[in-house]
């Protein structure tokens, strides 16, 4: 059998892939993921079901299921009715209400009638064959057994127990209780697990949003059990979650570029070999210019260009060639994002020649040594003075006096680690003088002999004394290589030790903070790509 996808644009052909299959669709919102799955679920799928987990589900329970047979359970829960009217004609309706991607489905009772009728059934059938054969039959599990096993291995610290039409859940202490006062989390587990057991064999499901309501340490954990338990039906998880998207490892992934109302531009997520999969989805789901950064989510880095680039999705990349790496690698592959991209990294202890270099290669350098010191520049330092009361001249005084003796007292410390890097960059442009061992030999005495450590020590020392008498606190902050200094400065503003960078934090994120993050952004490379379209940006003729 095969199941059928929309074209991938809206004059193209319909997409064929054998079942079963494994499929992950992205894309921002505003999309179409949704209507996605509704397409999927409404077009005729070869004689496959489709059977449809929306986003907006009520997740009450019953005190107790209702008892019916299993065809008339069935027949609920997937067509919405059991009457000679049901039909998949009539499903839009009866099951969703007219509104398939914006109806609110309320089947949990539906589920668990199916649940205990299919239950009812294996033992009415097991019943009648040892009667017939007069011996010992071994007992097949029915769903409730697969659920009871898979929700056990889920959550051992909770046993779950069907009995008499209702759901019983033992927690140890302080004993049992009814299913209805489980957490959304434990209700969404035992309804996904129901929904994709109830489905028939060979079925297509569709799930919307399979992260709802599921803590991250268990959501993997759930969708494996539930693709292991149920390996001859296909899966279709309509997701934005991108960690959720990673993690379907064996799964074909596509991305939706836009959707016009009625059909939608899509295409398969791109093999980027030097970007991880997790961040090429986060890439395609964003619809804005991207800025490459050092540091975590939610770090420091991280918070302070997302609020001076408002206009640019940030991407955190750890340490600072990781940022190298990430723009390199999108700017040449241009079909990735139909936007700019640009890379961003301190200074640190690097040459000019090293910053050039890198600026031709897409990736901004800051004039200050950390991203921490730009925070104790001059202008910056005013205005929190003026904020805080104080007279800002004084302030600025104060804080330069201060990381004036901070440098003085670690002088030898910060100029053999430029020095140092100086070295490191030299070493790194080694080549042999020829192919043959007595070339290699060559090679590096010929880099031995130019690397003229004396030179470099003295230059290093001419550069920090030069900053230093210049009196000027930008020139020093961007040489002095330490952290910790923005944190060191409070005292400077009368605060205790660390308040003073969390206090800008809160100045920018204010409601009057763009003054605040204008001073930061004049100190900060001004990035071309912030309006540039990548494809323009690299030559292209356009976003085709």
């Amino acid at each position: 059998m095969s199941i059928i996808l929309p074209s991938q644009t809206p004059d193209g052909p319909l997409v064929e892939y054998e079942a079963p299959l494994r499929l992950v669709v992205t894309g921002a919102n505003g999309s179409g993921k949704t209507r996605f799955g509704v397409w999927l679920e409404e077009h005729l799928q070869q004689g496959l079901i489709v059977h449809r987990i929306g986003a907006q589900k009520a997740l009450a329970l019953p005190e107790f299921a209702p008892m019916k047979t299993h065809e008339q359970a069935e027949m609920d829960l997937l067509l919405g009715r059991h009457d000679q009217h049901a039909s998949l004609g009539r499903r839009r309706q009866d099951r969703w209400g007219g509104v398939p991607a914006t109806f609110l489905l309320s089947d949990y009772e539906k589920l668990l009638a199916l649940l205990f009728a299919k239950d009812a059934e294996r033992n009415r059938k097991h019943t009648e064959e040892t009667r017939q054969t007069a011996q010992y039959m071994p007992v097949p599990n029915s769903a409730i057994d697969e659920i009871v096993a898979a929700w056990n291995y889920l959550m051992p610290h909770r046993r779950i127990n069907f009995l008499d039409g209702k759901v019983i859940v033992e927690s140890g202490s302080p004993g049992e209780y009814h299913a209805k006062e489980m957490s959304d989390g434990e209700r969404v587990t035992l309804y996904l697990l129901g929904q994709c057991l109830c489905a028939p064999s060979g079925a297509m499901l569709v799930i919307d949003e399979p992260e709802l309501h599921l803590h991250r340490s268990l959501m993997d954990k759930l969708w494996n059990k539930v693709e292991a338990l149920c390996p001859d039906k296909t899966f279709v998880y309509l997701t934005h979650d991108l960690d959720f998207a990673a993690s379907r490892v064996d799964a074909k992934k596509i991305w939706l570029r836009s959707f016009n109302g009625t059909a939608w531009e899509w295409d398969y997520v791109p093999n980027e070999k030097a970007l991880p999969e997790a961040l090429v989805l986060e890439i395609l789901g964003s619809r804005k210019p991207l800025l490459f950064c050092e540091g975590e989510r939610g770090g420091l880095d991280h918070t302070i260009y997302q609020l001076c680039y408002p206009d640019m999705h940030v991407v955190p990349r750890g340490g600072a060639e990781k940022v190298v790496e990430a723009t390199k690698a999108l700017l040449a592959n241009t079909a990735l994002h139909g936007f700019a991209a640009a890379g961003i990294v301190d200074r640190d202890v690097r040459s000019q020649s090293e910053v050039t270099a890198l600026e031709a290669s897409g990736i901004q350098v800051l004039r200050f040594a950390e991203l921490e010191n730009l925070l104790c520049a001059e202008r910056l330092i005013a205005a929190v003075a003026v904020h805080l009361l104080r007279d800002p001249a004084t302030t600025v005084s104060e804080v330069t006096k201060f990381v004036v003796a901070a440098l003085t007292g670690e002088m030898e410390a910060q100029v053999s680690a430029h020095a140092a890097q100086r070295v490191r960059y030299h070493l790194s442009c080694y080549s042999r003088a020829s192919a043959d061992e007595q070339g290699l030999r060559d090679g590096v005495t010929d880099l031995l002999r130019t690397l003229g450590l004396d030179a470099i020590i003295a230059d290093t020392r001419l550069m920090f004394a030069a900053a230093l008498e210049t009196g000027r606190l930008d020139e020093i902050l961007r040489l002095y290589n330490r952290k910790s200094i923005a944190d060191r400065i409070s005292q400077c503003f009368g605060l205790a030790k660390g308040e003073y960078v969390p206090l800008v934090i809160r100045l920018l994120k204010a409601a009057d903070g763009m003054a605040f993050a204008d001073l930061l952004r004049n100190e900060l490379p001004r990035l071309k790509e912030e309006a540039t379209p990548l494809l323009e940006a690299a030559g292209g003729g356009g976003a085709g």
